[in-house]
């Protein structure tokens, strides 16, 4: 991952992505925004009173990537697995009950937000379509994002071997400890189950989840090769000074944005 400060605003970038001339994308951090006190200071979330300021620190985003001009596209994330395409009738709309995006469209970026869960941005370099997934355990266990790129070849004929996967900003195994429901409900999809579970060292049935590699092997089962996937493991819980964490710091946190689009050629 590439890390770079742009008008006080600090983002994540893949190297997988960097030649993209017609393409923008990014993970945020918590840095460079106007937010205060637990929100300190690039917030994206809506609750708790910080709607209008997250307004205000999106337009710090887009100024920062000179993106003043170029419309974002924010779904109401439930982790769920439902996935919208973005067209020409719908760009303005709401997106209720949606955790993943994908267009052709350009200058329009995708967005998910996330505080732990993984945000994966997708790119086919061949037919130019870009797919933005929030996928937490419950969208994960939902295999949302093999659904994703089924919808990516459904919609406009991407084949998995062409499209890049960048796995974004998360929380990390060792700080990710959940119960037995949630290792039943995502054993059943890996093939190699055994590489994204471990028990913790107790008598409480607990296991330690590696949600980066269970993507990874869902990106990879869909048909995405792994030489086109990104996932540098960078974990949200540890590094408190750059990122909001759920997990850490409870429900009442900020929220990074994750973005990905395509720009028109002049």
């Amino acid at each position: 991952m590439i890390k770079s400060t742009k008008e006080h605003i600090t983002i994540y970038q893949s190297e997988l992505l960097k030649n993209a001339t017609n393409l923008v994308h990014f993970f945020s951090t918590r840095k460079g925004g106007i937010s205060s006190g637990t929100f300190e200071s690039l917030n994206f979330g809506t609750h708790h009173g910080e709607a209008e300021k997250m307004i205000q620190n999106l337009a710090l985003l887009k100024h920062s990537l000179y993106l003043s001009n170029v419309h974002f596209v924010i779904p109401k994330q439930t982790h769920s697995d439902t996935i919208a395409f973005v067209d020409q009738s719908n760009y303005n709309g709401l997106f209720e009950n949606t955790d993943a995006l994908i267009t052709n469209l350009p200058n329009i970026i995708i967005c998910i937000k996330t505080a732990d869960c993984v945000p994966i941005l997708l790119f086919d370099q061949v037919k130019n379509v870009v797919g933005a997934v929030h996928s937490g355990w419950k969208g994960t266990a939902q295999n949302i994002v093999g659904k994703t790129i089924e919808k990516m070849n459904r919609f406009f004929g991407s084949n998995p071997s062409d499209i890049l996967a960048i796995i974004g900003p998360c929380i990390g195994q060792e700080k990710y400890e959940v119960g037995n429901e949630v290792i039943d409900a995502i054993k059943p999809l890996l093939k190699n189950p055994e590489m994204s579970f471990f028990p913790v060292n107790n008598n409480s049935g607990k296991h330690l989840l590696n949600l980066n590699n269970v993507n990874y092997q869902l990106l990879v089962q869909a048909g995405i090769k792994e030489v086109n996937i990104d996932s540098p493991e960078i974990c949200t819980y540890t590094n408190s000074n750059e990122f909001f964490s759920a997990r850490r710091d409870g429900y009442k946190t900020g929220r990074m944005i994750n973005g990905v689009g395509l720009l028109q050629n002049e």
